[in-house]
């Protein structure tokens, strides 16, 4: 007897939900024979993915309270059939064997069975053979070359069983895949994995899963690298002779579609990187308002979808300019009615001298002036009055107009006649 496929599978969930057909352990029957009993002659099956449809002849024995089922897996190595299901109605005529493994063959054979559960001789074995995993859709292809993250598109699958997606991923070196994502919907064709790692090969595979949740075969393999990072800034300088600024100046960028560049300072070579500023030229000029300030300096790249250079290992020393060195051997005497101070130069930097004079008037008033741009390595003051301390200190002052430490004060008074 032939019947249409669709036709005939109605018909065997009609039967199994009006008949109480039980799956039970895999526990031998009570191994009596009775050969009185009708034997279950099977008219065909029907295979799916993960399940066989059988359907056989109607037993008219009124001895008969039912039906055993055997099974073996003819991949196994012990082949030897087991008792799997039992159908407790005589009446049934169909029985749905479910679980099993794509394009697998098994072989099975059927019983009926009495009330004392002696069973029927047995009857032929029947060979059938699963339908092998829908095979996954055609058409997977990737996008790669972007800012730490693919994009995977397919061609949505033909078979209508279809209800989703799942995209496996592993790194080119790695052995497993691991499931990243399940893309619902039969006609969805695209997904984008993020917070992927920069400059990495990643592979991917994809595949369809039914409403049964039964997964096709693995799609081909689609491979993604990932956009490598802006490569690291060469050839930082920094300067250490400019008056209260440091410039910096660096070898540009390569990266086509380079954004800005980051400065990260500190005053420390080892820690304490912070940001500074971020422009596009390849200099910058770091005002700082001390003398002989030093900072350490690292520069990165950014590109335009924010991927960022890595740091350079050895960060660049800058600093300011030092004030120039305190005058040496600073002295002073009075003479007649002058007072005569004069001193050494302590290096080259000195451009000019800076006498500074304080006239004490009373213990709580003075008055504080200074004399500029001195040329000599002494200086006469003119300007002194009788019994008046005065106070002198020099610094010396380079060609920007800094000055140096003062020198230790000196104290003179000019003694009324």
């Amino acid at each position: 007897m032939k019947l249409h496929s669709l036709q005939l599978l109605a018909i065997i969930l009609m039967t199994l939900y009006f008949s109480g057909c039980t799956k039970q352990p895999d526990v031998p029957a009570k191994d009596v024979i009775d050969k009185s009993l009708a034997t279950p002659v099977i008219n065909g099956h029907i295979s799916e993915m993960t399940a066989i449809a059988f359907e056989w002849k109607s037993v008219n024995d009124p001895k008969v309270k039912g039906f055993y089922i055997y099974r073996s897996n003819q991949n196994d190595k012990d082949k030897k059939l087991k008792r799997i299901a039992e159908i407790k109605s005589p009446y049934a005529t169909h029985y749905v064997d479910t679980g099993l493994k794509p394009n697998t063959s098994y072989a099975y054979r059927f019983t009926s069975y009495n009330a004392d559960k002696a069973r029927s001789v047995g009857s032929k074995t029947y060979h059938a053979s699963t339908l092998p995993r829908i095979p996954s859709v055609s058409f997977f292809r990737s996008i790669g070359n972007m800012p730490r993250s693919a994009k995977l598109i397919w061609r949505p699958h033909t078979d209508t069983q279809i209800k989703a997606y799942e995209i496996q991923r592993k790194l080119k070196e790695d052995t497993k895949f691991k499931t990243v994502a399940t893309v619902q919907g039969r006609l969805n064709a695209e997904y984008i994995d993020t917070a992927l790692k920069d400059n990495k090969t990643y592979q991917y595979r994809l595949f369809a899963i039914t409403y049964d949740n039964i997964k096709s075969t693995p799609s081909e393999i689609a491979t993604v690298v990932t956009k490598p990072l802006p490569d690291i800034v060469q050839n930082i300088q920094a300067t250490h002779e400019l008056p209260r600024k440091i410039l910096l100046s660096w070898d540009p960028s390569q990266r086509e579609n380079l954004a800005y560049y980051k400065i990260y300072r500190s005053s420390s070579r080892d820690t304490g990187y912070d940001y500074h500023v971020k422009l596009t030229e390849t200099s910058f000029n770091d005002k700082i308002d001390e003398d002989a300030k030093v900072y350490f300096y690292k520069v990165t790249a950014v590109d335009s979808d924010g991927l960022e250079s890595l740091m350079q290992k050895n960060p660049v020393k800058g600093m300011t300019l030092a004030k120039p060195k305190t005058p040496l051997s600073f002295s002073g005497v009075i003479k007649g009615h002058k007072a005569v101070l004069s001193w050494k130069k302590a290096d080259n930097e000195a451009r000019s001298y800076t006498l500074i004079k304080t006239k004490k008037e009373s213990w709580l008033k003075s008055t504080i002036r200074k004399i500029k741009n001195i040329q000599e390595e002494s200086f006469t003051d003119r300007e002194i009055l009788p019994d008046v301390s005065y106070e002198y200190q020099v610094s010396a002052v380079n060609q920007y107009g800094i000055a140096s430490e003062p020198s230790e004060p000196v104290s003179l008074v000019l003694k009324a006649e």
